[in-house]
């Protein structure tokens, strides 16, 4: 679900609150005024009343499962269909009593007591509405992926295995160069073990929740990942600038997106010395508050057409990306309910933005060396 703009982030239970909490102050007006018999307070006021308090209840239930602003006020939009539904089924019934001769007593009240049962059915309504969409968006999002998935693997495996294949096939020729043979099998051996490292991860992703989020300390995991990557690329110049502690809301692989990003940083530069700067900020969008690692790099850049490839989440057989890296990002940071951003990098090269949330608890705390900024 996208975010609402700040102002409308509440209204949906706001809007709940209020069908709820009018109805329900409209019985307790109903109780003081009128001098009701034990059959007709039960009935007509405190049964009203209690479905009145539901609503309230509801939206109260909503905010504490962390239901988004949006289908919040999807939920408030259906009860305040319900409520009027049922109202104008309640005067409807008045104006044919009276049509007969039946003028009926308390007609407000009757009234809304309809409007009483007619919210709490279009909250149930909206709820389940809400568990629909939820679903049909994430079928769609995992039909996206696993097509995704399937196509890279055909490719990438059969790729490699053709070269691997072709190689050894050489081995067996003396005029062939056999170290260089065996050192391009074997860079192809690996690269099918990152593949499979990457698809393992996914399958994770796939198989998660996307409410599956715990903090994370984004410091911690950025200098593990840049040990591992200097490590394995002597080589490269890779500059951390972070606070001690940096702490997000984000899915358990986390750490395998920022490995990602920086890895492919090093290794698809076309420079002897690949040059990687790592740094943060805070930014606020919708009045969420969010941490924004960006990652920059002096390569080559990042190609227009997979960008829009990722941007539009889907591959076809003419517009593809090359290989699983981005997409591992791409889908960890949005199961972490955070977005993905590029830039270009000045003089060359790429600006890899990672926004993720940041707790709610360390939302409004300050970090001196980061700074703040709207989001755009």
């Amino acid at each position: 679900m996208r975010a609402l703009p700040a102002g409308r982030e509440h209204a949906g239970a706001a809007l709940l609150v209020g069908i709820g909490g009018g109805l329900f102050a409209t019985h307790v007006f109903h109780v003081v005024s009128e001098d009701e018999n034990v059959a007709t307070f039960l009935l007509g006021i405190v049964a009203p009343m209690l479905l009145a308090a539901g609503v309230v209840a509801g939206a109260v239930w909503l905010w504490r499962l962390g239901v988004d602003g949006e289908s919040t006020l999807r939920v408030g939009g259906w009860s305040a269909i319900g409520a009027g539904l049922l109202a104008a089924a309640g005067v409807l019934v008045i104006l044919y009593q009276q049509q007969h001769g039946v003028v009926m007593e308390e007609q407000v009240f009757v009234v809304v007591d309809a409007a009483s049962a007619g919210s709490l059915l279009g909250f149930i309504v909206g709820v389940y509405d809400i568990r629909q969409r939820k679903a049909e968006a994430r079928a769609t999002r995992l039909t996206r992926q696993l097509t995704v998935l399937n196509r890279v693997l055909r490719h990438d495996i059969r790729t490699n295995a053709n070269v691997i294949q072709g190689n050894a096939s050489l081995l067996t020729e003396e005029s062939v160069d056999t170290e260089e043979r065996a050192e391009t099998i074997r860079r192809q051996a690996t690269d099918l073990v990152k593949l499979g490292k990457q698809a393992r991860s996914i399958e994770q992703i796939l198989t998660t929740e996307e409410a599956d989020r715990e903090p994370q300390d984004l410091t911690a995991a950025v200098e593990t990942s840049c040990e591992r990557v200097r490590r394995d690329n002597p080589s490269a110049e890779i500059d951390v600038s972070l606070p001690s502690t940096l702490s997000v809301l984000a899915h358990h692989l986390i750490d395998s997106a920022l490995a990602n990003v920086i890895e492919n940083a090093v290794e698809h530069s076309n420079k002897e010395t690949p040059q990687v700067r790592v740094e943060s900020r805070s930014v606020s969008r919708n009045g969420i508050d969010y941490i924004e690692l960006r990652v920059a790099d002096n390569g080559p850049g990042i190609a227009k057409s997979e960008i829009e490839v990722l941007k539009r989440g889907y591959e076809t057989d003419l517009e593809h990306t090359s290989g699983l890296g981005l997409w591992l990002v791409s889908w960890i940071v949005a199961s972490s309910g955070g977005e993905v951003r590029f830039e270009e990098n000045d003089p060359e090269g790429s600006v890899v933005c990672l926004r993720l949330p940041r707790p709610e608890d360390d939302a409004h705390s300050a970090t001196e060396s980061q700074t703040a900024a709207p989001a755009l």
